[in-house]
């Protein structure tokens, strides 16, 4: 028995946020923090934007735009200021990119478009030469997790150059700025020079001289985000090198899975073969994406029947109910409920299957029943990292939080409007 996921629901998610709000167009990262929170995708403001351009859509009402516009302004003072942003798809360059310029579509401010252009020449001003192409090489990510410091080159779509080259196709898509198409170039051309050869096809690692082992074939950190990004390219340049490379990838995955019911699940890492993620980040909802793209690009069949049996794979978990080591106390969008929920209702809009739509429902009603309703205000106390699942935080941001979360929400209970709320990333192949 499902429950019914309404506006109201998605309100008092809203309400929660704006309790949490701190200074002009900021928020606090958590409910318990005494500061403001960063302006990312990921963690800040950026992602609460994007979640109040969502309402707007949904509702029409003004005061959505007005907060989102008080929000993009102080993002874009806050750019200007900094000497150093991160590539980081979803904490960095690209998504300031992406969240401006929808913002600037939205409210009609061009202000905030030529930000968004702004935004992408920095991005290319922090990269430099490397190989064949163009690279950029930052502060080791996830130090305050590893303890390892150091300058490294970044590869992978969530942290490294992929997620930078979906950036720069989102910008000449969009005409933000003239060189676009050829910086996405260039960074593909280093990648392909950058990838580990295997029996099994390509994989690329998170970066150059990985400092631990960490060999990832899913979304975030390997294959299948690169895959993606060579397929995203390849549509925008018909170069029949990046398809190549595209498919090379996805076969690097598929060489990866293992059987789950009636489907097929992706390790974790090759290092840990028996942890199976579920989310977005590592699991159906984000690796899937490579093969529906290239379902579309090549209308051969067998891609998605791949995909759907990825997602069979999963269901045959018994997720969301049913929660495993992959699935953990997380509700969000990255690693969570709400990013499966998202994929499934993507994927019913797309192919009309039911099965998808129930479990969009039952992943709702599961988040309603992990959540905190206190006076009005709707929210979820969670754990980010599966690694440390005694450290929870009532987060607000969109990767997650409440706005990644409250954006699921939306999307479930808008599904059969004319306008679904939904605005996809980048890094998605739905339109």
């Amino acid at each position: 028995m499902t429950t019914a996921i309404t506006l109201d629901h998605v309100l008092e998610v809203d309400a929660f946020i704006d309790s949490c709000a701190s200074g002009d167009g900021r928020w606090r990262r958590t409910a318990a923090s005494s500061k403001p929170g960063p302006r990312t995708l990921y963690h800040g403001s950026a992602g609460i934007v994007l979640f109040r351009l969502e309402l707007h859509r949904a509702t029409g009402e003004q005061h959505h735009i007005d907060a989102a516009v008080r929000a993009g302004d102080d993002i874009v003072r806050h750019l200007a200021d900094e000497t150093f942003v991160t590539i980081g798809f979803y904490s960095g360059w690209p998504a300031y990119i992406f969240v401006l310029n929808e913002l600037a579509k939205a409210s009609g401010e061009r202000r905030f478009r030529d930000a968004a252009a702004t935004a992408t020449e920095r991005m290319t001003a922090q990269s430099e030469p490397l190989g064949a192409g163009i690279g950029w090489i930052e502060p080791m990510p996830f130090s305050d997790i590893t303890g390892l410091t150091g300058d490294r080159e970044v590869l992978d779509l969530s942290i490294g150059a992929a997620g930078a080259g979906l950036g720069y196709l989102y910008a000449h898509r969009q005409r933000l700025v003239p060189n676009a198409l050829d910086m996405a170039i260039a960074t593909a051309d280093r990648l392909l020079e950058m990838s580990i050869e295997t029996d099994d096809g390509p994989n690329w690692l998170m970066m150059a001289d990985m400092p631990f082992p960490f060999t990832a074939p899913n979304f975030a950190h390997g294959a299948a985000g690169v895959g993606y990004f060579f397929a995203d390219l390849y549509r925008a340049t018909d170069e029949p090198r990046f398809l190549d490379a595209a498919i090379a990838a996805a076969g690097y995955v598929e060489a990866k899975t293992e059987p789950s019911g009636d489907g097929h699940l992706v390790c974790h890492t090759d290092e840990n073969p028996g942890l199976f993620y579920l989310g977005v980040c590592h699991g159906p909802p984000g690796t899937d994406r490579l093969m529906v793209l290239l379902e579309e690009i090549t209308e051969d069949e067998r891609w998605l029947t791949w995909a759907h049996a990825n997602m069979a794979g999963l269901m045959a978990t018994g997720a969301p109910e049913t929660r495993s080591g992959g699935l953990w106390h997380n509700r969000g969008q990255c690693c969570g409920d709400a990013g499966i929920g998202d994929y499934a209702l993507s994927m019913y809009r797309a192919t009309g299957r039911p099965e998808y739509r129930e479990l969009a429902e039952r992943v709702g009603a599961s988040i309603l029943e992990a959540s905190t309703l206190t006076d009005g205000l709707l929210s979820w106390t969670q754990a980010e990292h599966r690694t440390r699942p005694d450290f929870v935080e009532e987060q607000t941001g969109y990767m997650q939080g409440a706005a990644g979360i409250g954006s699921f929400l939306l999307h479930l209970a808008t599904v059969d409007a004319l306008v679904v709320s939904k605005i996809n990333l980048p890094d998605s192949p739905f339109t």
